[in-house]
């Protein structure tokens, strides 16, 4: 895991400049993301393109893993931040084709796929990654991001140079960008989403999508997709085998690494099979260490505390050890510019900075490596109240005569009535713009403070899922476009970011595009039925973990007492400074006086205040001059 920083020249710009200004640049690149690799640094020049690289030291832990890495004849160089675990299984295929290895990292290895595979050496990974691969002698910039995204990347593009990042704060120690995306700030404040669709909060810088190429050659740039999974086929037949061999498979995967792995466990069913299955696998001589340490969020006193159920279940393992640790509101008078700042853009809500207070306590511990529990929801259809109407409009096509008796189940075990039930069918039958329209506007309330003419110009701007309403593809439609364009990337953004920040490396067993592919192959009833939400991973693991978890169908997520966080002095006085202050008062896109109003009475607990505070936070820390 590391960060990396580049800049490729087009049209003979800045040809004439001395080496010191080519150093200069990226030194200033690198120190701006430091945090992200405080193992090593490194830096390539020769022009016209110019890499640099923040070392965090993983897998080969010698100066042989340094980057930028070259290859025997230094025709290629490489910066490459992230992991692939499958290398060690590449590593007899490449050499089988006549490939040496001076070293035993897996940049080595996509080095050498390149050099065999070309451009299609990306569909041998299994791992998450954003890399960077110069041809000094076809004179072409290969870059990837991994399938679904969990590595970042940006850049910037113009008629003289490309500059990239694993950061949007690097890219601006370069070009100067004081503008907001004004279409992005309205889909954050309006509906809370970061969507992915190559854009970023700041104008003209992007990111590269999830399971995309760029390729540039004579200083033309071509985007191309590599990966996507289909939906429909939902086969029928038994998969739990294959399931629970690539669940498995793909935590055992992601222990690969030269420092030890913890786990991230809350009480619920993801992160609990990742340590049950961890637990098992030590058991079993296929990890070679006597225990895992398990970090745990708890928050005494608060309603969703699950301290009691992790407890519980802990009693089940005999190699995982805990430790526990409680993020406070008083850290966020603290170190909420930190963080703000360290996110790079606006985040939706408080669970990112407790999970950002999180990583810095267990940075504490010397901790590199941490896996969660993350894509579970959004692969095997966790979010119980947002996915239930999709299901049903499914049955309502496909199996009517069982519509009445699963909503009879949903309402006996996920606690919901059924007027509530049937309201989520009638909204999986809208758009999903009108939908969060209708949230946004009669619940949240957020469209009576926004600017008029600031709505009306990018409200039409937001992309509804395609894929055909009248079918029974609804719930796989849903999860697609949640997973490849609306909210899972501002998990992936936030959590990179956020234990970036401490220098640690998150790993998530569950987004193995494996998994991905053999869930969107199976019936829905593997994923929900009769009320039972990731059903088959229920009934995998149902004599493996207390019922506290398996029974659990309630989906609560990592919440954390933001409202009582508000109520003490600190945060309080803070906000009210906020909303004081004369930048908030010269805000265009709302109108600064109804949402201090919104902030000073409080009557709507579903006003989303942390928004607002995010946004103006955000705008102050970065100059942005068009808000």
């Amino acid at each position: 895991m590391c960060g990396i920083n580049g800049i490729l020249y087009f049209n003979s710009y800045c040809r004439d400049k001395p080496p010191q200004f080519f150093e200069n640049n990226i030194q200033r690149m690198n120190e701006e993301i430091r945090h992200r690799g405080p193992d090593g640094a490194g830096i390539m020049i020769n022009y016209p393109v110019c890499f640099g690289h923040l070392r965090l030291s993983i897998i080969d832990l010698s100066e042989n893993g340094s980057q930028p890495m070259f290859n025997e004849d230094r025709s290629l160089a490489i910066i490459f931040n992230g992991e692939i675990y499958n290398y060690l299984e590449l590593i007899p295929e490449l050499k089988g084709k006549g490939h040496n290895f001076r070293s035993k990292s897996d940049t080595e290895v996509i080095l050498n796929a390149y050099k065999e595979y070309g451009y299609d050496c990306v569909n041998k990974f299994n791992g998450m990654w954003a890399f960077a691969i110069y041809d000094f002698r076809k004179k072409t910039l290969f870059i990837s991001r991994d399938r679904l995204g969990v590595k970042p990347f940006y850049y910037y593009k113009d008629d003289e140079q490309f500059i990239f990042s694993s950061e949007i704060k690097a890219i601006l120690k370069i070009k100067k960008v004081t503008e907001a995306n004004h279409t992005k700030v309205f889909e954050y404040l309006a509906y809370g989403y970061k969507t992915s669709n190559g854009e970023t909060f700041f104008k003209d810088i992007h990111e590269l999508k999830g399971g995309h190429n760029i390729i540039i050659e004579n200083d033309s740039m071509e985007i191309k997709q590599f990966w996507d999974f289909g939906i429909d086929k939902k086969t029928s037949e038994n998969n739990h085998e294959k399931i629970n061999s690539l669940l498995y498979d793909s935590v055992k995967l992601r222990f690969r690494s030269d420092v030890p792995v913890a786990i991230l466990l809350s009480g619920g069913l993801d992160s609990s099979i990742i340590a049950k299955i961890t637990d098992e696998l030590i058991d079993e001589g296929e990890l070679h260490t006597g225990t895992v340490t398990a970090f745990t969020a708890v928050f005494p006193g608060f309603i969703f505390d699950e301290s009691a159920i992790v407890e519980e279940f802990l009693k089940t393992c005999r190699h995982i050890k805990q430790i526990r640790i409680s993020p406070a509101g008083d850290e966020l008078v603290d170190k909420v510019n930190d963080f703000v700042y360290g996110m790079g853009e606006p985040v939706f809500s408080t669970t990112s900075f407790a999970h950002y207070i999180l990583m810095q306590e267990i940075k504490k511990q010397n901790v590199k490596v941490v896996m969660n529990g993350q894509g579970s929801d959004e692969v095997w259809a966790g979010y119980d109240k947002y996915i239930i109407g999709y299901y049903l409009l499914d049955l309502l096509f496909s199996s009517p005569q069982y519509f009445i008796s699963q909503m009879r189940a949903m309402s006996a075990k996920m606690q919901f009535s059924y007027k509530y039930i049937l309201l989520q069918t009638l909204k999986s039958i809208m758009s999903r713009k009108s939908a969060s329209y209708l949230r946004s506007s009669k619940r949240e309330k957020v469209f009576d403070v926004l600017d008029k003419n600031f709505t009306k110009n990018n409200y039409d701007k937001f992309v509804n899922p395609c894929y055909n309403k009248f079918s029974s593809s609804n719930l796989s439609g849903y999860l697609k476009y949640n997973i490849q364009y609306q909210g899972f990337n501002q998990i992936l953004h936030y959590e990179d970011h956020s234990s970036m920040q401490s220098s640690i490396e998150m790993r998530s067993p569950f987004i193995d595009y494996r998994l991905v592919e053999a869930a969107f192959t199976m019936h829905n009833k593997y994923k929900i039925d009769s009320g039972v939400t990731k059903k088959i991973l229920r009934e995998l693991f149902k004599d493996k973990l207390p019922d506290s978890i398996i029974k659990n169908y309630k989906k609560i997520g990592f919440v954390t007492p933001f409202d009582d966080w508000m109520k003490n002095a600190g945060p309080k006085a803070m906000v009210m400074d906020l909303i004081s202050s004369g930048s908030f008062r010269q805000k265009s896109v709302f109108d600064p006086v109804k949402v201090a109003y919104a902030f000073t009475k409080n009557e709507n607990r579903n006003f989303p205040y942390w928004r607002f505070i995010n946004l103006e936070i955000w705008s102050g820390m970065y100059n942005i001059s068009n808000l």
